[in-house]
């Protein structure tokens, strides 16, 4: 496959170092707009700015198979418009969600499909957070994204509640969801605490799966023969987690099936976070 890297040189650079260990690469072009893309078999979009949405859907109308690497974009109308495009242009598109792009949520997602508990946790130490009202929504929609992606049902019901220090530092979130297929899922995020951590847990009816989201590692508890819960360990590295999500796109590419982050998705989630922002509005 030919790949074209567009954006930032040094981060361009960066990311054919993770394209080259794969042998479907044949050939990686640089450039530093999107016009300059030629013929191509998948593109990978390396933009923070704002106007990152409007380079993909000029890349979508190019015929372009794209690879957005940037924040989870929000903007919900301009996110439909790239969801009705990519069907129409018949092109795969897939948005860098780390948190389900992840080899370790990978792993787990194929293990329970469709877990009927989820329960995140996030303690951010204080001194490395910014203060900031797009960092701190970022924290939470993350996780909103992968609890949605992995449950793959409706939500039925949303409740969240906000928590700030003299109405502009946030300190604290807590969003509980109940999907139409009777699962659950909880977020709790906290900025104030001394020391970072970070965890997910899922279970169904067989077994329970704990990650340690910085270290990619997992502990899959289940029932022994005598009804003992025991434990056993499986690990991932961090450092591939890139790695494995450009060769995620770009097999789906080869494979003409759907990306694990697609227009779809990032749509879907855009409007959730319209209606839990509308909520989170009315008790601040």
């Amino acid at each position: 496959m030919k790949v074209g890297i567009v954006g930032d040189a040094k981060r361009a650079v960066a990311w054919e170092q993770h394209l080259r260990p794969h042998q479907i690469v044949r050939e990686v072009e640089l450039c530093p707009h999107i016009q300059e893309v030629g013929e191509v078999d998948a593109c990978f979009l390396v933009d923070e700015s704002d106007q990152n949405l409007d380079i993909l859907l000029e890349g979508i109308r190019q015929g372009l198979n794209c690879f957005l690497i940037s924040k989870q974009p929000t903007d919900t109308a301009k996110l439909e418009k790239i969801y009705r495009a990519t069907k129409e242009a018949g092109v795969h598109v897939q948005f860098s969600h780390w948190p389900t792009l992840a080899p370790a949520t990978q792993w787990m997602m194929d293990r329970i499909h469709r877990p009927s508990f989820l329960s995140i946790r996030r303690a951010i130490n204080y001194t490395q957070f910014m203060n900031s009202e797009d960092e701190f929504r970022h924290f939470w929609i993350d996780e909103l994204g992968l609890c949605m992606k992995w449950m793959d049902s409706g939500i039925h019901h949303a409740e969240a509640k906000q928590v700030y220090l003299q109405d502009t530092h946030p300190v604290a979130i807590q969003i509980f969801l109940r999907f139409e297929n009777g699962a659950t899922a909880n977020i709790n995020i906290y900025t104030g605490a001394s020391e970072n951590n970070h965890q997910r847990i899922a279970s169904n009816r067989q077994e329970i799966l704990e990650c340690n989201v910085p270290t990619q590692e997992i502990r899959i508890g289940r029932l022994n023969s005598g009804d003992h819960l025991f434990f056993e360990k499986h690990g991932f590295d961090p450092a591939k987690s890139a790695e494995k999500a450009a060769l995620m796109f770009l097999k789906s590419v080869q494979m003409n099936r759907e990306t694990s982050y697609n227009s779809y998705d990032a749509y879907q989630l855009s409007l959730q976070i319209d209606q839990l922002q509308k909520r989170l509005s009315q008790f601040r």
